[in-house]
């Protein structure tokens, strides 16, 4: 049957797909998930397991190749990696790149599985071995809590803290991190002068610490239906608890206070420090829902921090440094400006070239086929970023080309004295197996960006995707609608 006939013959319906496009592709753009690139998914994971005191052979021995040997036998592993330190064993785990981004956390699960299967066969003074997989975790909003001289880093850090429970709680946060906060500990001095005079062994003064800092379950006591649980705890809560702590001295017993000086302070040199503009600062990163409208998300944030911020007292500030829904918007926004271009060019060209009824008719096409794509893409679960939007600008070069075909087979027909239906029909029905071919073809020469088994293939699949359903609703409605 042939398209354009039908659509002669059912201009209401035709009406009626046309509306549906254009009114849903208005609606899916304000709800689809807007994001600065397209999301994609890290697949990598890194084992940790801590065996203090051991030698690297013995690290590689006891933890490394078990786990190794147990995690090897897991479908769809890459390459392995291992690292064994002193105390200290890393195996770094990577998937096959072919591997689809839905059946990864599966991967995952199986992974921690396999690892709790082989810690039992880890020596008793070794830690639970630890999986990371949240390597993936982007932070788009990012902002930096900077501090004049007169604030600690504590003090910092506690507001950092509020600030992150208050953000948290917005909808579409997934995450929130800070980076830079510096690890607080506890500095025991004493002169190696007064150790050995007292016959202390610093290796037993650390040991006897590191064992009275923990609680220990030491059984369960049954009153009848009732049971209650005892432990002992000898956990440090304060810094007096560990100067009061008692020690053995070839004096006798003493107080840790005693002989030494105990406060409080910094790891010294720090793991990591941040600086914004020459003040020192600690970063706040906020990873989103990748399926939301980061635009949204960000209003949603920023609302949070509003409640936050008149609260802060003066000396500390809260700076932007990196917005991901500001950029995202100035993406979109640009976006329109481009089609809303593209569709006057598309009409002042063919209007000069084919006439003011071809021009009008040509770019009305080339907004029903955008919109269609925004609808098909919401079922998809496409969202708009720089990728997709790079498909819609390839795109638009292409998506008329079915248009002009049709509509200069009928003018030409209709210039030579046939019936004006005849020759709608006839231009529309006589290339369209032709134009068919012409548009898969084009479709097909960017299929090899949705099928290559790699991770960069995750980031450029929507613009696939785009071309694919734009390219199609060109070719019908130059049928239908032309």
């Amino acid at each position: 049957m042939s398209l354009a006939r039908y659509s002669l013959d059912n201009t209401k319906i035709i009406y009626f797909f046309l509306a549906v496009l254009l009114i849903g592709g208005i609606t899916s753009f304000g709800k689809l998930g807007k994001k600065e690139d397209a999301p994609f998914v890290i697949k990598s994971a890194v084992i940790m397991t801590r065996y203090p005191g051991a030698e690297p052979a013995e690290v590689e021995r006891l933890i490394t190749e078990p786990i190794s040997r147990e995690i090897q036998s897991m479908s769809g592993v890459y390459k392995i990696k291992s690292e064994s330190m002193y105390g200290l064993s890393k195996i770094t785990f990577e998937l096959q790149p072919s591997l689809s981004a839905s059946s990864i956390p599966q991967k995952w699960d199986e992974l921690r599985r396999k690892v709790l299967n082989i810690q039992p066969q880890l020596p008793s003074g070794a830690s639970a071995p630890t999986v990371s997989d949240d390597f993936g975790d982007v932070f788009g909003i990012y902002y930096g809590l900077t501090a004049d001289d007169g604030y600690t880093y504590e003090e910092m850090r506690n507001w950092a803290e509020r600030i992150k429970t208050q953000v948290v709680t917005a909808d579409g946060v997934m995450k929130v991190a800070l980076f830079g906060t510096q690890t607080e500990v506890v500095n025991i001095l004493i002169s190696t002068h007064k150790l050995v005079g007292m016959g202390i062994d610093p290796k037993q003064l650390a040991s006897l610490l590191q064992s009275q800092n923990q609680i220990i379950n030491t059984g369960e006591i049954r009153a009848g239906e009732q049971q209650l649980r005892v432990t002992a705890n000898g956990m440090y809560t304060t810094v007096d608890d560990i100067r009061n702590q008692v020690i053995t001295t070839k004096a006798g017993q003493v107080k840790l206070g005693d002989i030494a000086v105990i406060e409080k302070g910094y790891m010294d040199p720090p793991s990591n420090i941040m600086h914004v503009n020459g003040k020192r600062a600690i970063g706040i990163g906020v990873s989103t829902d990748p399926q939301r409208d980061v635009v949204q998300t960000g209003k949603n944030v920023k609302a949070k921090l509003d409640e936050l911020l008149p609260l802060m007292p003066v000396g500390l500030e809260l700076q932007s440094l990196y917005l991901e829904n500001e950029i995202a918007n100035e993406a979109n926004n640009g976006f329109i400006i481009n089609l809303i271009e593209s569709i006057l060019i598309v009409i002042v060209i063919i209007m000069l070239v084919m006439g003011l009824r071809a021009g009008m008719l040509i770019g009305s096409s080339l907004i029903f086929s955008i919109g269609g794509t925004l609808l098909i893409m919401s079922f998809f679960g496409v969202g708009l970023n720089r990728t997709s939007l790079a498909g819609f600008i390839i795109a638009m070069g292409m998506l008329v080309d079915n248009a002009i075909v049709v509509t200069d087979n009928a003018q030409i027909a209709i210039a030579r004295g046939v019936d004006r239906r005849k020759a709608l029909i006839d231009g529309a029905t006589g290339p369209q197996w032709g134009l068919l071919g012409a548009t898969f073809i084009a479709i097909c020469s960017f299929l090899p960006l949705y099928l290559a088994p790699s991770a960069v293939a995750e980031i450029v699949k929507p613009l696939f995707v785009v071309l694919a359903i734009s390219l199609g609703l060109s070719w019908v409605l130059a049928l239908t609608h032309t």
